[in-house]
């Protein structure tokens, strides 16, 4: 199984969009591909119509298994876009991971201070240990049904916090692709990623985080472009990756794909699609590699 998650702290780059697209033509090549939204937008549930609206709790999401202990083969949907999905839920925005101490569990101890302490020192414990932490809460979940799928796909929020965290610790072997803009910004967040891969790959020894590309989305024929995709390539072989030499040009296809919940398959993709179909093929190449 391999485990892929489309990341960049920076919002409206194109994650989304590259994750759906890449899902749907794995799953056409005969891929057994589950989707794991875990950006709280839920932008990606919303377009499949894993989700009713933005305010549905009921329906199981991986917000239920990080934080209502849900076993996560009980999230998962299997839709008419033929490729398995776990839906987004808004309150991962306020998930933060399990707390060292709350003020309802300090109560019980408040004339036995050396209860309290051993009951510190127990979860403390607990929360340091790999087998029950929350860093690795999904990584264990995702463990218990990664026989069932050749890819787990993560579409994830836009910033660097714990949400993103548990994604880069979900598996042995995590691949990234980073979608960006042609502009300064991306290069600032390419830069950023990297530091955050390295602090986590220095506490954790096993943990292999690889950037497979940058992929370059709404891009525009012009020397600016130009200019910036030049500047982005350098950057990603700094870190020791590279730009995927597709693009995917700025089109009024994609938004009208989101916004009436289709996909590029279903409506006029026309060179956007033939684009998503060249990353594809490199996307491929890259991976087999690994």
């Amino acid at each position: 199984m391999h485990l892929i998650a489309f990341v960049n702290q920076k919002g409206g780059v194109g994650k989304t969009t590259a994750c759906r697209t890449l899902s749907q033509m794995l799953e056409k090549n005969g891929k057994r591909v589950l989707v794991i939204d875990l950006d709280p937008q839920q932008t990606l549930s919303l377009s499949v119509k894993a989700t009713a609206n933005r305010f549905d709790y009921e329906t199981p999401s991986i917000y239920s298994v990080l934080v209502e202990n849900l076993q996560i083969k009980n999230a998962i949907q299997t839709l008419d876009t033929g490729y398995d999905i776990i839906r987004s839920d808004n309150r991962l925005y306020s998930y933060n991971g399990e707390g060292i101490l709350k003020m309802d569990e300090v109560m019980p101890f408040k004339d036995d201070p050396q209860g309290m302490y051993n009951y510190i020192m127990n979860k403390a414990n607990r929360l340091a240990d790999p087998s029950t932490d929350d860093k690795h809460k999904l990584r264990r979940e995702i463990e218990t049904i990664a026989e069932y799928y050749d890819f787990i796909i993560c579409d994830t929020n836009p910033d660097l916090g714990w949400t993103l965290t548990s994604v880069l610790m979900s598996a042995p072997i995590v691949n990234l692709i980073v979608p960006v803009f042609a502009e300064d910004s991306s290069r600032e967040a390419i830069i950023a990623l990297d530091r955050s891969i390295k602090t986590i790959m220095a506490h954790d020894l096993s943990q292999k985080i690889n950037i497979l590309g940058v992929l370059l989305t709404k891009y525009e024929n012009n020397n600016l472009s130009k200019h910036y995709y030049k500047a982005l390539n350098n950057t990603a072989q700094t870190i020791g990756t590279s730009l995927f030499n597709t693009v995917i040009s700025k089109s009024v296809a994609i938004p009208e794909a989101m916004a009436f919940k289709n996909d590029l398959f279903d409506g006029r993709g026309g060179i956007v699609l033939s684009q998503y179909e060249s990353f594809y093929k490199e996307f491929i190449e890259r991976i087999e590699k690994q």
